[in-house]
């Protein structure tokens, strides 16, 4: 198979540079948008110009260089322009606001592409020798900081792009086993699985411009987790390449070895080493998918409805639940549909209303998808689609269904969007057990809310569950609001904390899927406890003893709060009801 073409994303944005959102076919959406945010038609605002962006002057680092060049080819370092710029952060809120505006205060010094672990193992060598900065880079996807280029010691700082380790290096198709190299992007990844008849079955929001060591270094989770887990569950196997050696664990199903070595690996952020390969179940590719859509009158009985068939074992492999808020968000981003379509969606809106009491303030839609061999299919669909309906579900078809499907993964796309017209846009998510489910939706919904409300502006908060378990299930939280011209990071940040803030103190964890890394650094002592944060530290401190490895990640500072960027001044700025 030959080698994909690397394209890394748009620098001041989501997704490649010739992809964008458009609200073109989307007559409801702005209007939809500037009611709930008390906004006015305004012209869209484009980021600054490539030319226009300023970065950092390159800091040098003679001896670490001359040992890469004795280990690596000329054209696997790159000190280019706007190599460093898209090196230079993820796609957090405040990453991508300061881009926008061309500030650029912190960007890698050299980009470095290993072709090998051997490769790999050479360049944390020299780094550990010479105390050069190692930061890991998969695809540039995360929206928590984990790749800042940030170093309290002002070092040399080094982004390790994994792009050209993207094989998969081995199907094992009576164990459903593969090994994979870290660095390749989830399409390519599947394209190969699926030349093998199997599927690796891990498809997060961000699968098109993420890779395999970014999803296992921060515990990422795929629409798909109700029937294949996270990707956590999915690791068998693991090599990571450390300051003090390689860890490499064992193929085998389970084992009782003392603690568990592999899961130290899994989630470290970069924190300890470089994944350079990975070995995963995988699954045969299913014989038959179907995606669905329902309506529930209210988010409990949605709830009610995952619940229940996850206690009976008849789960879909998604079940998506939004909440009213995300609800009417996604009414708004329907398409012009042709007259007779019109129609029918009219009469089926009657139908809703007068004959099943559908209160549409108050409906919550349900994305379903299920799949397997023939039985399997038909089973699973049968048995949840009798619990949805106890539960006062209405079934929409494959209509709603499909065209999730289809825009599944343009959602990130979305925030440029926001951006464009001075709408701050972000998420948070979190996870809880069933019996704190509601209470803990309840709270940050309203704690949420009053936040944006404190900053003087309207706001629009939403809820989806789309990740379940035995024992509870995620909530992801989406928030939205007008900028306060000249305070928009600040603004941010008050709201963020009230949300990261509104999990700790009712039950939750501080993230169920994006990672720790910068964005959450301020409450994982409290997550984690005391205790446990020290655990950590001395993880870090034994394999990466000089700090090399991707520092000021999930290890907070003393005043964590601050160093986040958050002041006493502005909390009490905005905290007008205190």
């Amino acid at each position: 198979m030959a080698d994909p073409e690397i394209r890394h994303m748009k620098w001041w944005g989501w997704g490649h540079e010739d992809v964008s959102f458009s609200d073109a076919d989307k007559p409801k959406l702005w209007p939809y948008l500037s009611g709930e945010l008390g906004l006015e038609q305004v012209e869209p605002t484009p980021p600054v110009k490539f030319d226009d962006v300023h970065l950092p002057a390159a800091k040098e680092n003679a001896p670490f260089i001359a040992a890469l060049r004795d280990a690596l080819a000329h054209d696997q370092f790159s000190v280019d322009k706007k190599d460093r710029l898209i090196h230079a952060a993820g796609k957090a809120f405040r990453d991508l606001f300061r881009l926008r505006r061309g500030q650029v205060d912190f960007a890698p010094d050299l980009i470095v592409y290993p072709a090998s672990e051997v490769d790999v193992v050479a360049i944390v060598k020299a780094a550990h020798e010479h105390n050069a900065v190692l930061i890991p880079f998969g695809g540039g996807t995360n929206i928590a900081g984990c790749i800042e280029p940030k170093d309290r010691d002002e070092r040399f700082i080094v982004s390790l792009d994994m792009c050209r380790m993207h094989r998969v290096l081995a199907v094992d198709k009576k164990s459903l086993l593969a090994r994979i190299e870290a660095g390749v992007y989830g399409p390519h990844m599947e394209e190969q699985l699926e030349a093998e008849g199997v599927t690796l079955g891990h498809f997060p929001d961000s699968f098109v411009h993420s890779t395999l060591g970014g999803w296992v270094a921060t515990r990422s989770a795929g629409m798909q987790s109700d029937k294949y887990g996270k990707i956590e569950d999915m690791v068998i196997a693991l090599r990571m390449v450390t300051p003090s050696g390689t860890i490499v664990t064992r193929t085998v199903p389970n084992t009782s070895n003392g603690i568990d070595v592999r899961s130290l690996c899994v989630g470290s952020e970069g924190i300890l080493g470089v994944i350079t390969e990975v070995t995963v179940q995988v699954h045969r590719l299913p014989e038959r998918k179907m995606f669905e859509g329902w309506l529930f009158p209210d988010f409990e009985s949605g709830i009610h409805a995952i619940h229940e068939c996850m206690r009976h074992g008849t789960m879909p492999v998604i079940t998506r639940l939004n909440d009213p808020g995300k609800t009417a968000l996604s009414a708004a981003f329907k398409k012009v549909e042709p007259p007779l379509k019109q129609k029918i969606g009219a009469a089926m809106k009657w139908y809703l209303r007068n004959i099943k009491g559908i209160d549409f303030t108050k409906c919550c839609m349900m994305t379903t998808a299920y799949e397997g061999d023939y039985d399997t299919f038909h089973m699973q669909r049968r048995e949840s689609n009798r619990v949805f309906r106890k539960h006062g579900g209405v079934n929409l078809g494959e209509g709603p269904g499909n065209s999730f499907k289809e825009a599944k993964y343009d959602f990130p796309h979305v925030r440029d969007y926001l951006m464009d017209r001075g709408v701050m846009g972000d998420v948070s998510e979190t996870s809880t057990t069933w019996d704190n489910l509601h209470n803990l939706y309840t709270k940050t919904i309203t704690n949420i809310q009053k936040a944006i409300r404190d900053t003087g502006v309207d706001p629009w908060v939403g809820c989806h569950i789309s990740h379940n378990y035995h024992t509870g299930a995620s909530l992801y939280f989406t928030f939205g609001c007008r900028q306060i011209e000249g305070r928009e990071l600040d603004q941010y940040l008050y709201i963020k904390k009230a949300a990261e803030d509104s999990f700790l103190q009712n039950g939750g964890t501080v993230s169920h899927h994006h990672a720790v890394g910068t964005e959450h650094l301020p409450w994982i002592e409290a997550d984690l406890s005391p205790a446990g944060l020290k655990a950590v530290r001395a993880i870090k401190d034994g394999l990466d003893p000089k700090s090399v490895m991707n520092p000021g990640k999930i290890l907070p500072g003393p005043d964590p709060l601050r160093e986040w960027g958050l002041t006493d001044e502005t909390i009490q700025t905005f905290n007008k009801a205190d």
